[in-house]
């Protein structure tokens, strides 16, 4: 009967295990789950992002086309314009030479008018033109002649005066003209140098959101893989036994020492990203650190990999046993060396300065992410 009881006991016991340990995958599943959903959901997110921007490059790239257009029309338009002012001022140039030359043969008739007059005024005061008819006759010929050549003098100079100003005032104009055009193209330059920047940096933008969304599926994947490949490795080496219970992870939560003073500055899952209008999924957190701040281990283990990884920069991972891992990455200096042995609190590298003193850290269980801020020591 105490037998009976004794086996009925251990029934049980053995049941409710597996009930919770039933239990403990059910909700692991569903959390992997809510996590993939969530990583498809922010790869879809940043297609919707990349998409657009896609479509403001072709707007960007329409107006510059226009305005490239506008500025080539410009251009066109103030070579002609200074065709048109060199053709003026030549024409200013002329009637200038043609007033100057008037108006000295002018001036030169005029004298030659006065000498004239001053010479039948003085023949008029020594000789009688009535006894001399033909003398008078000379003299009104000779008059007349420089009066009709001082009067041609003088319309050639109206003429050349009218002309003067008319290729002045044709030549401000064009100039005016010419300033309103370089204006015009100035303006046009500008707005064209503002719409390459804002092209520019949706370029960079559009293809910062394909680079993340690349990075986001290649990064996570290796790092997965290289984590299970590491802890098949682990698995093949002869190791102390390790009894695992369901609730073995679970101990460790809230228990683990900070891998680095600092803030956390990009949190586990999903979240906005910074630049692009739309968000990421990350598998671990981000602690914003002083420069040169060291890197401590969480919890005692072994290290199974040092080195550069992806997107992840330098990176060390320790395999605390029962498929438990941490991940240290962004890291300036590494300080331990493959398969070492270390403890908690052990130094495994130090970070680098101003915007690379910024730890990535991560904890994986059964090689799934987890939130390091439900293993880690509330502050």
């Amino acid at each position: 009967m105490k037998i009976k009881s004794v086996l009925t006991f251990t029934y049980v016991i053995v049941l409710c295990a597996s009930f919770t340990f039933a239990q403990d995958k059910s909700a692991e599943i569903k959390q992997q789950s809510k996590q993939l959903s969530d990583v498809k959901k922010s790869i879809q997110q940043k297609q919707i992002e990349k998409d657009r921007l896609v479509m403001q490059e072709k707007v960007f790239k329409r107006e510059l086309k226009t305005l490239n257009e506008s500025i080539e029309k410009n251009e066109k338009n103030i070579s002609k314009i200074a065709n048109d002012i060199k053709t003026a001022e030549k024409n200013l140039s002329k009637a200038s030479n043609q007033y100057n030359t008037a108006y000295q043969k002018q001036n030169d008739w005029n004298q030659s008018v006065l000498d004239e007059i001053e010479l039948y005024n003085k023949k008029t005061f020594e000789v009688s033109y009535e006894k001399d008819p033909v003398e008078y006759k000379i003299r009104e010929a000779a008059l007349q002649y420089k009066k009709e050549n001082f009067d041609k003098e003088s319309k050639a100079v109206d003429i050349s005066a009218s002309d003067i100003k008319k290729w002045e005032k044709a030549k401000s104009e064009l100039l005016s003209l010419r300033q309103q055009e370089n204006k015009y193209m100035q303006e046009r330059k500008k707005l064209m140098a503002e719409k390459n920047k804002l092209l520019k940096s949706t370029s960079g933008r559009r293809a910062a959101a394909e680079e993340e969304i690349k990075t986001l599926n290649e990064s996570a994947k290796a790092m997965q893989n290289l984590i299970k490949k590491l802890s098949e490795t682990n698995k093949q080496k002869p190791k102390e036994t390790v009894i695992r219970t369901p609730s073995s992870g679970a101990k460790r939560k809230k228990s683990l020492p900070w891998p680095v003073e600092g803030k956390v500055a990009v949190k586990f899952g999903k979240s906005k990203h910074p630049e692009l209008d739309t968000y990421v999924i990350s598998n671990g957190i981000k602690i914003k650190a002083a420069d040169f701040s060291e890197v401590k281990s969480v919890d005692s283990g072994q290290v199974v990999f040092t080195g550069e990884f992806r997107s992840y920069g330098k990176v060390v991972i320790i395999d605390h046993r029962d498929s438990y891992f941490s991940v240290y990455g962004q890291l300036g200096q590494i300080l331990v060396k493959d398969d070492q042995k270390v403890s908690r609190g052990t130094v495994l590298a130090k970070l680098g300065k101003s915007g690379e003193s910024i730890l990535y850290f991560e904890i994986r269980q059964d090689n799934s992410p987890d939130d390091p801020l439900l293993w880690l020591k509330a502050k």
